[in-house]
């Protein structure tokens, strides 16, 4: 379970690390989305592509009744219909896989402290194995903005885990 919980947090790092390095494009796609979706105020009509309103019409086709979002959560800002035009589609994926991989890491990281736990409970009485399941919570607490370190870390943990 000490390897499983060193694999995990490793799994963990990969996908903190493809986020981070995500972050700033992340951000600019995100401000481009939450434009495109702001709402018209009331009496204006937004200005339509041909497009938005083949999306529009194939969207009506195929739920004659969608929900209201805006008796969803009352916000004024998901009022209306909103489709996603074509030029928003990379943008919006791009924010769906942010999302994923922040899901992905944060699970790993969570199943990494789960098999510490039960590396820890399945300790035999004395003082066997303490050095390796130190050398694995060392792990587990690392940050991982430091890869290099976190490595080395990793290789004294299997070290410490196989004696």
């Amino acid at each position: 379970m000490a390897a499983a919980a060193l694999a995990y947090k490793c799994m963990g790092i990969a996908h903190m690390r493809v986020v981070l390095s995500k972050t700033s494009c992340l951000t600019r796609d995100w401000h481009e989305l939450r434009a495109a979706f702001q709402t018209a105020p009331v009496g204006e009509s937004p200005s339509s592509s041909a497009s938005d309103v083949d999306n529009l019409n194939n969207h009506a086709l195929m739920d004659k009744n969608p929900p209201n979002p805006a008796k969803i959560d009352g916000s004024p800002q998901v009022a209306g219909n909103h489709i996603i035009a074509a030029r928003h589609r990379p943008n919006f994926l791009r924010v769906l896989q942010y999302t994923h991989d922040v899901s992905a890491g944060m699970e790993a990281l969570r199943k990494s402290e789960s098999a510490f736990s039960a590396a820890v409970v399945s300790l035999p009485d004395g003082n066997n194995g303490t050095e390796g399941i130190s050398a694995v919570k060392r792990v587990i607490d690392f940050s991982f903005h430091d890869i290099d370190g976190l490595l080395r870390l990793v290789r004294l943990a299997m070290e410490a885990i196989e004696d």
